[in-house]
């Protein structure tokens, strides 16, 4: 459960419709709030929620 959560946000982030703000997929997610959600982020993947979806946007590919 652990890593399934921020997994699945991560996967959000790159979702082209309806996409959420990382305040709101940290609160869907369960995660104590934004910061929680950056920290794992940033500890599990080398980067915050805000950089990976730059990353994978229409600019970063």
């Amino acid at each position: 459960m652990r890593h399934r959560r921020p997994e699945e946000a991560r996967l959000a982030l790159t979702t082209p419709h309806g996409r959420l703000s990382v305040s709101e997929l940290a609160a869907h997610r369960q995660f104590a709030d934004s910061s929680d959600f950056i920290r794992a982020s940033r500890k599990r993947y080398g980067q915050t929620p805000i950089e990976y979806a730059r990353s994978t946007g229409p600019t970063g590919k």
